[in-house]
This record gives structure tokens, sequence and C-alpha cells, in this order.
């Protein structure tokens, strides 16, 4: 449900009271729009709502007149949460994934890296028939990944969490090392010669 009140031209506090009220009357999944024109207003409404722990996001129109939209309630936290133990294990998984598929060409890279030979991790190239396997399963896990970021931008009012915030930022991260890991066999020879 989405309702708007009109608080242009009204000095301070009476924003503040209306913008009260409203949330008040508002149902627990709403979303209240107050229109503004005065800074003051503007900056006074804001630090209510923050300090109620609700989001809010400003838009402003031409004619001066700042419209700030607030979300009362966030319904999916407890979804929210789960979704972001299922970021973590999928992301873990397809570099756990892209790690195996690497393993093939493990120690060459890491005398490259580190220059101690590591004669030690030959014993991962029993891994090295399962490499398609396991570049097939990073890949699908991150193609999974970037799916459920754009499924989620369409639906999602809010960002609660740390992680819903840095999405982005992580995925891409996370697809630069599953792609570094997996293409490594392939491209490791030309930096070893």
């Amino acid at each position: 449900m989405i309702k708007k009140i009109n608080c242009t031209n009204m000095g301070c506090p009476l924003p503040v009271i209306k913008t009260k009220e409203a949330l008040e009357e508002l149902p627990s999944d709403g979303v209240l729009d107050v229109e503004l024109n005065s800074f003051a207003s503007i900056e006074n409404v804001k630090k209510f709502v923050k300090n109620q722990g609700l989001h809010v996001e400003v838009k402003t129109k031409q004619d001066g007149i700042t419209t700030l939209s607030i979300v009362k309630g966030y319904s999916c936290q407890i979804e929210q949460k789960n979704s972001d133990k299922s970021f973590y294990t999928l992301i873990v998984g397809s570099l756990v994934s892209a790690f195996l598929a690497s393993t093939c060409c493990l120690a060459p890279f890491l005398f490259l890296v580190f220059g101690v030979s590591m004669s030690s991790l030959s014993f991962l190239s029993i891994f090295a028939p399962y490499q398609m396997y396991f570049s097939f399963i990073a890949v699908i896990i991150i193609i999974y990944l970037w799916y459920s970021y754009f499924k989620r931008i369409k639906t999602q009012f809010v960002c609660a969490t740390s992680l819903c915030k840095n999405y982005k930022l992580y995925l891409s991260v996370g697809t630069i090392f599953v792609l570094i890991l997996i293409t490594y066999p392939y491209w490791v020879n030309y930096i070893l010669e």
C-alpha cells in the first residue's frame, strides 16, 4: 500500500509530526511518500525516519518539491538472512570447484607466485581427470548467482544487510577469481615460458 502526504510549506516540526502520524496509520508493509520543499524539513524527516530504523529514498522533482519514499517494515528479513547464507555457500562452492579444476597445474602456479617448490601438493593431480566437471559446476553456480542478483533487483525495495548492499561487488570479485582459477591451466604455460 502506498500512501502520500503533502507537507510542503509547513514549518518544523509539523512535517515530522505529520510523518509520524501517517506512519502509525500505515500497515507494516506499506510505503509512505512525503512531499517536502524545505531543506530543514527534508533533513528532519530523514533523521526521524532513520532513527525509526526505516528505509528512506529521496526523489527530487523539477519544481523544487522533494518526495521522501519511506518503506515501513521489511517483511523479508528472515528470507534475506537465509538468502545471505545460501549466497555465501554457493560462492564458496564455486571457488572450491574452480580451485579443484585448477589443481592439475597448482604446483607450478604456487612456485610462480611464492618462488618455493610446492611438490608436496602433487597429490592434487588426482583431480585432473575431473577438471571439466569442476569447471562446469563453478560456472553454473556463478551464472545462477548472477541470475539471482538480477531477479532480486526487480523485486526488492530495501537492502537490509551488508551483503545485500555489496552483493554485486562480492559476486564480481568471486566471478573474477573463478575465471582465473578455471582458465589458469590454459594460460599458465605462456607465462612460464
